[in-house]
């Protein structure tokens, strides 16, 4: 039970597949996608009231009107902008009941049931975006749904066999779907993971630094807090590994790398711009910002080479105003902490430099 319980602790993708998307530019496209879809699925029900087998009249029709219209109310949603990770889990628990309605509600059994395969949409959504726990939930209601749909068709058509078949149909789908969704994240986030790797410290490269930038401020972009980046650089660098050779030079960047991500935490976004040069970022109150960078200082005067380094910062506001400026941003703050590691570094090394160009709203 092993790979179950990798499986189950799998964690949310929403963050890391919403930045990937944005940054390949396909954010819109995504969006208007998932909208003129769930529209489409939303009026469905609303077709199938016009045909002699749609559902009956009474309460019957009411709860269908009730899943047509917050079915295109979740796809206003997605026309109006791109929803935080909670807004997608809404989204799905919405979609999931609306579907459900619409099928439960069906005079024609067999109709219901077939109604069940729409299930597996949500459960391909599910799995790009979100845990396993959600795709269990989405599967358990449309394995109820169709058990009942199944239940109604055996016993009114008399063809058990007709229902069974039709039954295993729509399970095939709610499981194939949604798993071959999750198969292709993980072939996906496998191969992002190895791109995005510096090979030598094992911290992040200069592009997926941007990216995960960017993903903390889609993960946090209502909060009210500081962004904060550091350019650290390391003083006189140059002269150990004169000094002592290449291989040495290595073993230190490798022990300020470690460093710097241990003393950063596990909430900030840490890599190598490339050389001697490593950046951070993370999201701070507005008086840890400097004692942030101090202790980014003495973390790399503690390893044991003989390197110091000069540290640069530069800070903004949050939240963000519009949804689509957090690249320029980033650019801005990672030049800024730049020109201030500059200015450290003129003033002798191993200490910080905080750029005063905050940008607060």
């Amino acid at each position: 039970m092993h790979w179950f319980e990798r499986w189950w602790r799998q964690p949310d993708h929403f963050d890391w597949i919403t930045g990937y998307l944005r940054a390949r530019e396909m954010l819109g496209v995504a969006r208007w996608n998932l909208a003129f879809s769930t529209a489409a699925l939303a009026l469905v029900p609303a077709v199938l009231t016009l045909s002699s087998r749609g559902p009956g009249g009474g309460m019957a029709e009411v709860m269908t009107w009730v899943s047509v219209f917050g079915g295109l109310l979740t796809a206003a949603m997605w026309a109006g902008r791109w929803p935080t990770c909670r807004q997608s889990v809404g989204y799905i628990v919405a979609a999931n009941l609306f579907i459900a309605l619409a099928c439960y509600v069906q005079e024609d059994p067999m109709i219901g049931l077939m109604g069940c395969t729409v299930f597996a949409t949500t459960g391909g959504y599910i799995a790009l975006f979100h845990t396993p726990g959600y795709m269990l939930y989405n599967f358990g209601v449309a394995l109820y749904v169709g058990v009942v749909q199944a239940t109604r068709l055996a016993v009114e058509a008399e063809d058990t066999p007709l229902a069974v078949g039709l039954l295993l149909l729509v399970l095939v789908l709610n499981i194939a779907v949604p798993f071959a969704v999750q198969a292709v994240v993980h072939a996906l986030g496998a191969d992002l993971l190895r791109a995005a790797r510096d090979p030598l410290t094992g911290l992040l490269n200069r592009r997926a630094v941007y990216q995960q930038i960017e993903h903390l401020l889609t993960a946090h972009r209502d909060q009210h807090v500081h962004l904060a980046v550091a350019v650290v650089d390391l003083d006189e660098f140059k002269q150990l590994n004169d000094s002592h050779g290449h291989a040495v030079g290595d073993q230190a960047l490798v022990a300020v790398a470690r460093a710097l991500r241990t003393e950063a935490g596990g909430t900030a976004v840490v890599g190598r711009l490339g050389g001697e040069e490593f950046v951070l970022a993370d999201l701070l109150e507005a008086g840890h910002v400097d004692d942030w960078a101090q202790r980014m200082c003495a973390a790399v005067a503690d390893v044991p080479f003989r390197v110091t380094a000069s540290v640069g910062i530069a800070a903004a506001c949050l939240p963000l105003l519009f949804e689509d400026e957090g690249q320029a941003l980033i650019h801005a703050l990672i030049g800024a902490a730049d020109h201030a590691m500059y200015a450290a570094k003129r003033a002798g090394g191993n200490q910080f430099r905080h750029d005063d160009r905050t940008v607060c709203r």
